[in-house]
C-alpha cells in the first residue's frame, strides 16, 4: 500500500520468508488472500506479482457498484439498528480525522481502517450477510484506489458526510439514510476520480 514495490514486481516466497521470519506456508495463504483482494497475482510461470493499480475505468466501476449496494444497506440499517451500533460508528468517526488522512499508508491506514469499519459496522446492521460479504470484497480496492489522492484531502468533507450519514441512522430514517451513503460516494468519487 506504500507503493514500496511497483506494480508487476515479483514477490519471491523464498526470499519473503525469510525477510518475514516466517514459513512459506503461512506466506503462501496470505499471498492467496491479497490475490482474491486484487493487490496480488499469481500466473502461471510467473509466481506472484504485484497488481497494478486500478485505472480510471476500474475505479468508476467501483464507485458505480458501491453506489448500488451500500444506500441500500443503509436504508435497512436504518431500520434495525441498535445503540452498540450507533455507538461503534460514533468511534469509527472519532478515529478518522484529518490528522490520520496525510502521509503514507503507514499514517493514512488508521483513517482507512476506522472508513472501513465504519461501512462494514452499516453493512452489519443491515443484517444482509450476502451485502456485507461484498462489501468486505471491495474493500482492498477501496484502500488502493485512495492511493490516487496524491494529497489525501477531503477529510473535513468525509466527516461531515459521515456524520449526516450517522445522524439518519440514529433518527432511523431509511430514506435520509439512503440518500446521505448515495451523496458521500458521489462526493467520495469526485474527490478520488473527477
Amino acid at each position: 500500500m506504500d507503493q514500496d514495490l511497483p506494480s508487476g514486481a515479483r514477490l519471491n516466497i523464498d526470499a519473503l520468508a525469510r525477510e518475514m521470519g516466517v514459513s512459506s506456508t503461512p506466506l503462501r495463504e496470505a499471498l492467496a488472500g491479497l490475490c482474491a483482494r486484487g493487490l496480488v497475482r499469481n500466473e502461471a510461470f510467473l509466481g506472484f506479482t504485484v497488481a497494478p493499480m486500478p485505472d480510471q475505468a476500474f475505479l468508476r466501476d467501483l464507485y458505480d457498484t458501491r453506489l448500488r449496494l451500500e444506500p441500500w444497506l443503509a436504508g435497512q440499517a436504518a431500520a434495525r439498528i441498535g445503540p452498540d451500533a450507533i455507538a461503534r460508528l460514533r468511534a469509527s468517526l472519532d478515529d478518522m480525522g484529518a490528522h490520520v488522512r496525510r502521509g503514507p499508508w503507514k499514517t493514512h491506514r488508521t483513517h482507512a481502517a476506522a472508513d472501513e469499519a465504519f461501512h462494514d459496522a452499516i453493512a452489519e446492521a443491515s443484517g444482509n450477510q450476502p451485502g456485507r460479504q461484498a462489501l468486505a470484497a471491495l474493500n482492498a480496492q477501496v484502500h488502493a484506489s485512495r492511493l490516487y489522492m496524491a494529497a489525501q484531502t477531503g477529510a473535513e468533507e468525509t466527516a461531515k458526510e459521515h456524520e449526516a450519514i450517522l445522524d439518519a441512522l440514529t433518527r432511523q430514517d431509511a430514506r435520509a439514510a439512503e440518500a446521505a451513503m448515495a451523496r458521500h460516494l458521489e462526493e467520495s468519487r469526485e474527490r478520488l476520480a473527477p
